[in-house]
């Protein structure tokens, strides 16, 4: 059976991307069931708005519970990482542990034969099945969340909004007239309550005040919360020294924000833990890292690996050298590895370095 003929749920979350793509889907002639997960933190409204969509567009609507599994695999993790001075990446990690697994179960019980997202990211034919590449939108491509999932798991996926542009896709919902076209994208993470991560930390009894050291550990100020620091961070800092400090490391252990000149930013390369790999890295002549979802990428190399650089392989520790220094490489955030629009691994970030020997 061909995959345009296939029956296929689409994950709904009220919102543009979403409604659209369950439109482009009807609009084909496949059988569509809309899903939604209630995930029972935040305002958790998008089960609610995506049963609204699932009316408004007259096809069936499930609501998958995932309240235990995102509290104990993306929520409290999140916490977690930010009260060790990390700075965690939810999203990447909702996707790959809970929401496409649950959305994928439910599916399938479904009668489905794919499971569809608004995500704006493309599926290419590779070695027999299919590979992940950045959509054609560049400036809202979200291939970088969705580089945890396996081969198998992107053989079960389709992107109907991958080749459009964001631009495109609100005027094609507002010619079908779908409520969501004017609806505002969400910029916090999904589980926040209303006073945000200080709230939210308060509640779980985390937060973690501490000093402002510079470089030399002399205290510049105090700090209400490790949560509320980033590595390459410039406002917020609570120190007045005359000329622009940033973050340049976060002690944990001992609660410390260490600030300090741009130029102290730099780091040549990076360590990083569990690493996997869609495609084997080659020559790795053409690779580009990602250090977080906004970062444009840099080339580089992967210099040492604890593992022979394989396909799938979990838990490998690597170390990448760029091609030029880099600001702002955040411990907790995801490392992408591209080859050209094509997603080939990815790997948790655990340290910057000044020098690619470990150091």
């Amino acid at each position: 059976m061909g995959r345009d003929k296939l029956k296929v749920a689409v994950a709904l979350s009220g919102g543009v991307d979403s409604s659209l793509s369950a439109l482009i889907l009807k609009e084909q002639g496949r059988q569509v069931v809309g899903l939604s997960l209630k995930l029972g933190q935040g305002p958790d409204l998008a089960w609610q708005a995506g049963a609204r969509v699932a009316s408004e567009l007259g096809i069936p609507h499930l609501v998958v519970e995932a309240a235990a599994e995102f509290n104990s695999l993306v929520v409290r993790p999140a916490i977690e990482a930010y009260a060790k001075g990390l700075t965690p990446n939810p999203c990447a990690r909702c996707n790959a542990m809970v929401k496409f697994p649950l959305l994928w179960r439910a599916a399938r019980e479904a009668g489905c034969d794919l499971l569809a997202t608004g995500h704006y990211a493309r599926l290419a034919p590779f070695n027999g099945g299919v590979a992940l590449e950045e959509g054609v939108d560049r400036a809202k491509s979200q291939a970088y969340f969705l580089a945890r999932l396996s081969a198998a798991e992107l053989a079960k996926l389709c992107f109907p909004l991958g080749g459009l542009t964001k631009s495109q896709v609100r005027a094609r919902a507002a010619e079908a007239g779908l409520s969501a076209a004017i609806k505002p994208e969400s910029q916090d993470a999904c589980f926040l309550p209303a006073g945000g991560w200080d709230e939210l930390m308060t509640n779980a009894g985390e937060v973690r005040p501490g000093r402002v050291v510079d470089q030399e550990g002399r205290t510049l100020a105090e700090h209400r919360g490790l949560h509320r620091f980033t590595i390459g961070q410039r406002r917020g800092l609570g120190v007045a020294l005359g000329a622009p400090q940033y973050v340049l490391a976060i002690n944990g252990p001992e609660a410390e924000v260490v600030v300090g000149p741009e130029e102290s930013l730099k780091a040549s390369g990076l360590k990083a833990t569990g690493a996997t790999w869609q495609q084997y890295p080659g020559a790795q002549t053409d690779l580009k890292v990602r250090l977080r979802y906004t970062h444009p990428g840099v080339g580089c190399r992967i210099v040492s690996s604890s593992l022979p650089l394989g396909l799938n392989e979990e838990q490998a520790d690597i170390v990448v050298e760029f091609d030029e220094p880099q600001k702002a490489v955040a411990p907790g955030q995801l490392a992408v590895f591209n080859r050209g629009a094509r997603v080939v691994g990815s790997a948790w970030i655990t340290q910057s370095l000044k020098n690619t020997d470990g150091r």
